[in-house]
């Protein structure tokens, strides 16, 4: 069974991820899953590998997430908006280690891993999920984030994880 693919792409069959006859470009795109030590690295299925070849050189801000709700990929720019080194983020989770997930009050207190936001919730609810985050950044400063998330399935159907997009808000 095919897929549909994203507007003005077309459709690949989900059993087999795209591959690319110049192999100095795979591995290229493979550098950011094998620059910690793979012991520190959740397992990825093939299926995520695909996605995570493309989010981690893509020029918009956008992450992948494993079922787990860690990170599998993660573009430069989503890894900018937290000033962190992309490479850095893959394995650890988004929520409470990635993202300081703050309210939206004037205090911006913590949420913490009560926040219920995008990435995540489309993996456990299975379904399109869109919403501001507010994040905090280690240097104190906040950003709002306009976060649109599509969870991603095996063959089979299954949930596999989750891919969203990131826009930041002027604030």
């Amino acid at each position: 069974m095919r897929r549909p693919s994203p507007a003005g792409t077309r459709d690949v069959a989900p059993t087999s991820p795209q591959t690319n006859d110049d192999s100095t470009a795979t591995a290229y795109l493979l550098i950011p899953l094998v620059t910690r030590p793979s012991a520190e690295l959740p397992p990825l299925q093939e299926a995520l590998r695909a996605w995570v070849a493309v989010v981690t050189t893509s020029a918009d801000a956008c992450v992948v997430l494993d079922r787990a709700g860690r990170v599998a990929g993660i573009s430069p720019p989503a890894a900018a908006l937290v000033n962190e080194d992309p490479v850095a983020l893959v394995g650890r989770r988004l929520v409470g280690e990635v993202f300081a997930v703050v309210d939206f009050s004037a205090a911006a207190q913590p949420i913490g891993e009560r926040a219920v936001i995008p990435p995540t919730q489309v993996i456990n609810a299975n379904v399109l999920s869109r919403g501001l985050i507010r994040l905090r950044r280690a240097d104190g400063s906040t950003v709002t984030v306009d976060a649109v998330a599509a969870p991603l399935h095996t063959p089979e159907g299954a949930i596999l994880g989750s891919l969203t997009f990131l826009s930041p808000l002027p604030e």
